[in-house]
């Protein structure tokens, strides 16, 4: 694989097998791809959630990239004996966040975070009209969240309260995705196919965490 210049991301796989298909796919085109965390995921499948395994290629193949893994989507690989290929997908207005990866952040960050990325996703997909009871579900997990901090924080505090908290809401976590954050996700899939536009979670993340400690240690000089 080449090392010349600058590389960019044309694709981003939930696992390791995935990312090593895609790159076989870009090598079938005469590309040089190259596949980075592969390794690192392979050891910790959570962080292929939240991360992902990176396919990359030289900046100077990047439209050839990305014409291959879209004609791969389009069923151009696929053998006689598959059948038909499936019909093309969608093209999304805007790139979005994963929802399953915003999940499992959200047990740590509590399930506020996966409601608003739910939100932010909404309108750049222009699902606007789903928005009403989006913001319904923020509301009631907010509550549910504030309720949580409070009493943990009652009971032990300290800088972290908000992590240990979302810890406790776990299950609040998970059935909202069930009710509602994997309905976003199905949808992502049906329409867009896997290879949609997805926007990186580590900038909302890592604010999110650093407003999460502010929170903690607030409370805690406050009530020592």
């Amino acid at each position: 694989m080449s090392d010349e210049g600058d590389f960019v991301i044309v694709a981003t796989c939930g696992t390791p097998t995935e990312a090593h298909l895609m790159g076989g796919v870009l090598e079938a085109a005469g590309l040089s791809p190259q596949v980075a965390d592969a390794n690192t995921v392979q050891a910790n499948m959570f962080w292929g959630q939240a991360v992902g395994v990176r396919v990359r290629v030289p900046a100077s193949q990047e439209a050839a990239a990305r014409e291959a893994l879209a004609a791969y989507e389009a069923g151009a690989y696929q053998l006689p004996s598959d059948g038909p290929a499936p019909a093309a997908f969608a093209e999304l207005p805007a790139p979005v966040f994963s929802p399953d990866r915003a999940v499992l952040l959200s047990f740590l960050l509590t399930p506020v975070f996966g409601a608003a990325i739910q939100i932010a996703n909404s309108r750049a997909m222009g699902t606007r009209d789903r928005l009403p009871g989006q913001w319904i579900s923020l509301a009631l997990l907010t509550a549910a969240s504030v309720f949580g901090i409070v009493l943990v924080h009652a009971l032990n505090p300290g800088p972290f309260i908000v992590f240990r908290a979302a810890l406790g809401l776990s299950f609040i976590t998970a059935l909202w995705y069930v009710i509602s954050g994997g309905q976003q996700s199905k949808a992502l899939l049906a329409t867009y196919g896997s290879r949609y536009r997805r926007k990186s979670l580590k900038v909302p993340a890592i604010a999110t965490a650093v407003i999460a400690l502010a929170a903690g240690w607030g409370l805690t000089v406050v009530g020592a």
